[in-house]
């Protein structure tokens, strides 16, 4: 399979799993009982790597150290977030898993915008973190957490569509 398939195969899971995630809280969970939500979070969470693994493979070549650590930390938030339920790290678990997810895709970020590329979805992660902090120096999880959650959620769309668009050479 050509690589400018896998990319755009990459981009358009990344928007199906934000898709999900966005409509999920409204039109999907609603009609679940314990445990089968879980489920869909694990395909969401499934289908934002598939991204993420696109968004790597799009920008390795121009990736440095700092990038290498902040998708490895990423990928490592992801899957605590979906273990936080176990409580590894006490009732702190889910804080701290998507701490480490949000701090690992700001570093990568960070790397993706000195590189010049993929610089929107990256500047939507980094202004995820700023959001969830100044939420909570606030003390609101409401709808600061909300607009977070969703600078998140649409810097991963917007990682998908440029995913799709990426030429060949530029892969």
């Amino acid at each position: 399979m050509e690589q400018r398939t896998i990319l755009r195969l990459a981009g358009a899971a990344t928007i199906v799993g934000s898709a999900i995630d966005i409509v999920a809280p409204f039109l999907i969970y609603p009609r679940l009982v314990e445990p089968q939500p879980h489920l869909v979070y694990v395909l969401i969470d499934l289908l934002l790597m598939i991204g993420m693994l696109g968004v790597w493979s799009a920008s390795r070549r121009s990736a440095s150290v700092l990038g290498l650590v902040g998708f490895v930390l990423g990928l490592l938030g992801v899957m605590l977030v979906r273990t936080a339920s176990a409580k590894i790290f006490g009732e702190a678990s889910y804080m701290i898993a998507s701490s480490v997810w949000s701090i690992g895709m700001v570093l990568w970020a960070v790397d993706l915008l000195r590189a010049k590329v993929f610089r929107a979805p990256a500047a939507l992660w980094i202004a995820a973190l700023v959001i969830g902090l100044a939420g909570l120096a606030l003390k609101d999880h409401g709808p600061i957490a909300h607009v977070a959650k969703m600078s998140f959620i649409v810097g991963f769309i917007v990682a998908g569509i440029d995913l799709i668009r990426t030429r060949e050479q530029s892969a």
